[in-house]
């Protein structure tokens, strides 16, 4: 049921549903109490729009994503590498297997160059984060690209099962004989995962992948508002709200 919740409510919270519904509102208002529909139509407006520069949204992701350098595997020793799932492509609709979201596939390919050069085991993690679960699992779709990639099967681990970044570090708990890990997600994401795997006892390597950030000179276009941009502080607003949540209920 909390899993649920959460997920509810940030889909609710974040742009562009909530900015919508407060347009929808104001456009409802407009006729009662016109100053005040006048005042929520112009704000949703404005903030769909602001939300959606890339220089405001470079400005959201980037703190997040600032702490955490690409990993140097150098003198580095660990029991395992860990990815975290991003998502995945259920292509039920077609003739093929389900496939890594463009998020997964960036981790995926890190966490294999690690894992390949310090040569230890590969753990995939992610079940289904969908509120309709589906019979696709990142970790499955990952494991199977991996295999393709030529990783080794027999250093394959895989947790199919958790639903959400708390749930990948228990579930993972389980699975690695070790305490030292090298933990590989997106970098916006590493702060709240490397928190949970340490309340789970582990000693965490953090391997950022993904950057969404990028240092862009400004020009006229940055004016243009873009559904990437829009999708980039969506993602960074969840992030503070997953933060908060987790922080309220002690689980960083």
């Amino acid at each position: 049921m909390g899993f649920i919740i959460s997920k509810v409510l940030l889909l609710l919270l974040l742009p562009p549903a909530s900015l919508l519904f407060l347009i929808l509102a104001g456009l409802i208002l407009l006729r009662r109490h016109p100053s005040t529909g006048k005042a929520l139509v112009a704000a949703g407006t404005a903030l769909l729009y602001i939300l959606s520069l890339e220089p405001v949204s470079d400005r959201l992701i980037r703190p997040l994503e600032a702490a955490y350098l690409p990993l140097n595997i150098a003198d580095i020793k660990a029991d395992a590498v860990v990815v975290l799932g991003g998502g995945v492509n259920d292509l039920s609709w077609l003739p093929a297997r389900p496939e890594p979201s463009p998020s997964s596939l960036q981790r995926l390919i890190e966490g294999i160059r690690i894992a390949r050069n310090l040569r230890i085991p590969l753990v995939v993690s992610g079940g289904s984060g969908a509120l309709a679960p589906t019979e696709a699992r990142e970790a499955d779709a990952m494991a199977a690209l991996a295999v393709k990639l030529g990783f080794p099967r027999g250093d394959l681990v895989i947790e199919n099962r958790s639903r959400n970044t708390w749930e990948n570090a228990e579930q993972v708990k389980g699975l690695v004989s070790g305490r030292t890990i090298i933990l590989v997600t997106s970098a916006f994401h590493l702060q709240r995962a490397e928190g949970m795997f340490n309340k789970q006892g582990f000693s965490v390597i953090p391997a950022p992948a993904a950057y969404e950030s990028a240092s862009q000179p400004l020009s006229i276009t940055a004016l243009l508002p873009r559904t990437g941009a829009l999708d980039s502080s969506s993602t960074a607003l969840a992030e503070y709200l997953s933060l908060a949540w987790y922080r309220f209920f002690g689980k960083l």
